[in-house]
């Protein structure tokens, strides 16, 4: 099979995109059954220059799948026809991954794939989604189904941009402080140094702990490519589920992260349950929803359980990971017959937590990046204002 990139007109209407073909025959032939002319066909050179490649280290974001989700419920929701809907968002879309791709759901669907599967063979798009769609037994709800799983994308990349700028400022000023000491102790203070030597004057107890620390750094240095492919590789010589579970013990990150992870558990199994999906699948989709390994691999080691009928909150409790409360507002909803309006305020509450906690760490770090500069300077001003005092001395005498 071939990929291939083409330009076409469909009713009047300029059109581009890929398809996968067998041959570029075949390429013309599935073309002109979904109503194009094709007017270029070229196949996709994965041989490029480099500097004329597109790297692509992730998939599309969860806020531009987002936009495209919540595009597709209100198109919908206006009367627009599906395959219509996807036409109009590819052609609105600027990553050019997500535009072919709904081109492709878009001819799939033409030719009478279920929906379901042609958004799940996207790759593009999260299994909850394909799930969901499932699920549906007409297309009377796709209005609804895009828009929840839309908006649940929404809150993921909203609180993952928060995270991001919580850490953004001090992860500034400590790495330019990082870099002026570097600086400092690598090329400032061992000139200094050897001049006070050429005096005859011994160095001063800082600036000695100075010189030890260029020595170190040194060594460093030269040890940085294997510190590097160790923190890439930390998941393999470590261990994926025991380094995440020391995540979880690092104060205010541990709990920013553990929160984030159960509400967005508890959302999926939310929103999988809302579109009727059976609850085996839902807990399996919403297992796979956590990024954090050691809580997916507590949850994935009792999903049998979920098969053989135990309870959501039996599961949960037996994890021994989620919070009392959690499990208990997940107690209720089962005894209730309201366990779908109990995960989403169990999500809600976690997710709130998490913001509460990434705002105390913003309002906490300032001081402390302002504390951590302050001894940095003061060290680097010392190491090299004592020497400096020495010979001035020693010319005076």
């Amino acid at each position: 099979m071939a990929e291939f990139f083409y330009e076409g007109v469909k009713e009047g209407r300029r059109v581009k995109g890929k398809l996968v073909a067998a041959s570029r025959k075949e390429a013309v032939s599935r073309l002109k059954g979904e109503g194009v002319v094709p007017l270029s066909l070229e196949p996709v050179s994965h041989n490029k220059p480099i500097w004329k490649r597109e790297f692509r280290l992730r998939g599309p974001s969860e806020e531009e799948l987002s936009f495209v989700l919540l595009q597709l419920s209100v198109l919908i929701e206006a009367g627009i026809s599906l395959a219509r809907a996807l036409e109009l968002v590819a052609s609105q879309t600027e990553d050019e991954r997500v535009a072919s791709a709904l081109l492709e759901i878009k001819g799939s669907v033409e030719r009478g794939e279920p929906l379901s599967s042609a958004f799940r063979r996207s790759g593009l798009f999260p299994e909850f989604l394909s799930e969901m769609l499932t699920a549906a037994e007409t297309g009377e709800n796709l209005e609804r189904i895009f828009a929840i799983a839309g908006k649940h994308l929404e809150t993921v990349a909203d609180m993952k941009s928060r995270i991001v700028g919580a850490i953004t400022y001090p992860s500034v000023v400590i790495g330019f402080s990082i870099f002026a000491l570097f600086v400092a102790i690598k090329f400032v203070v061992p000139k200094i140094a050897k001049v006070l030597e050429g005096f005859g004057r011994e160095l001063p107890l800082v600036t000695k702990v100075v010189i030890l620390l260029s020595d170190m750094l040194t060594y460093a240095l030269y040890l940085s490519p294997l510190i590097v492919l160790a923190f890439f590789y930390r998941g393999k010589l470590v261990g994926r589920e025991r380094m995440d579970k020391l995540l979880l013990k690092i104060p205010v990150v541990g709990k920013v992260g553990f929160y984030f992870n159960i509400s967005r558990f508890a959302y999926t199994l939310y929103m999988t349950l809302l579109s009727a999906v059976p609850i085996t699948n839902a807990f399996r989709i919403a297992t796979g929803s956590v990024s954090n390994t050691y809580i997916k691999d507590k949850l994935e080691a009792l999903s049998e359980e979920i098969e053989r009928g135990r309870s959501v909150s039996w599961v949960l409790r037996r994890t021994g990971i989620f919070p009392p409360l959690f499990v208990n507002l997940v107690e209720t909803g089962e005894n209730s017959g309201e366990l779908e309006r109990m995960l989403k305020l169990a999500s809600e509450i976690y997710k709130k937590e998490a913001l509460r906690l990434i705002n105390l760490w913003v309002r906490m770090i300032e001081p402390v990046s302002i504390l951590i500069i302050g001894v940095i300077v003061g060290v680097i001003v010392v190491s090299v204002l004592l020497p400096l005092t020495e010979i001035t001395s020693g010319i005076r005498r």
